[in-house]
């Protein structure tokens, strides 16, 4: 894990400073930023697969802004509210970097890389732990009308050899393509967010799943100020079009209290 975290690192530095251009936006505060939050889900569904199989979850996290630098850090945290699943909490420490290309121009490029470390507590972490690399890149000023392109590759590989999850060899790539829009509710003053995506797995999970297109989904959510943070509603939809992945389409919704410091 160790290594993993310096790899990455490593490659932040390398690249940042061929990359990134002179933004010429404002200076951040130079304090640490937290963000709490509360989620409840009705179904754990992660990169396509229902991991709780239909059952609801409760998922806090914390995530720390490293002194507006770009740098970010957390950690998050999923049980799921029936038995039968106590060896399958887990949970998630990850480290991020985020900045953005071509500020003012049409090309504008936010981008973020982020290491994850998906921690199985209640068992051995030689035997199910994993890691994940992921690259997220969006641009919000390419079409019109508020609509933004994003594009996500991420790569899941096992924490440690000779184990349980190495046996899957689960190993591999996704690639996801999508878009947001906001909007305002037709009638009433209610920010909206609709989202699109469509992925594709390439091996990724297990030796099992096909490498095909493996589901596509469509979201809906809202923010709503409340007290000292926002509660955030959403639903989602998913169209398995993989059945190696998930035998099922797949409807759930879930509901966030954030508060920022």
């Amino acid at each position: 894990m160790k290594n993993a975290i310096a790899i990455i690192i490593g490659l932040i530095f390398a690249v940042s400073p061929v990359l990134a251009e002179d933004t010429g936006a404002e200076e951040k505060a130079n304090k640490l930023g937290v963000e709490l939050d509360a989620t409840w889900v009705s179904k754990y569904i992660w990169h396509g697969q229902d991991l709780y199989n239909g059952r609801a979850a409760f998922q806090p996290s914390v995530t720390f802004d490293l002194f507006g630098s770009g740098f970010s850090t957390g950690v998050w945290k999923s049980s799921a509210c029936s038995s039968g699943f106590v060896k399958d909490e887990e949970l998630d420490y990850w480290a991020a970097y985020g900045n953005s290309l071509f500020e003012g121009r049409r090309f504008k490029t936010d981008y973020e890389v982020k290491w994850l470390y998906y921690d199985y507590f209640r068992q051995s972490s030689k035997k199910a732990d994993c890691e994940e690399i992921e690259g997220s890149f969006s641009w919000p000023d390419v079409l019109p009308f508020g609509v933004v392109p994003s594009y996500t590759l991420s790569y899941v590989y096992c924490a440690h050899g000779h184990c349980e999850a190495a046996d899957l060899k689960m190993e591999g790539f996704l690639h996801t393509f999508g878009i947001t829009y906001d909007f305002n509710a037709p009638k009433v003053d209610l920010p909206l967010t609709f989202s699109w995506d469509i992925a594709y797995n390439d091996g990724q999970g297990s030796c099992n799943f096909d490498h095909e297109w493996a589901y596509t989904t469509w979201g809906l959510s809202s923010y709503i100020e409340f007290g000292p943070g926002g509660f955030t509603p959403a639903i989602y939809y998913q169209k398995t079009m993989d059945k190696s992945i998930n035998e099922e389409d797949e409807l759930w919704c879930s509901f966030s209290y954030t508060v920022k410091f």
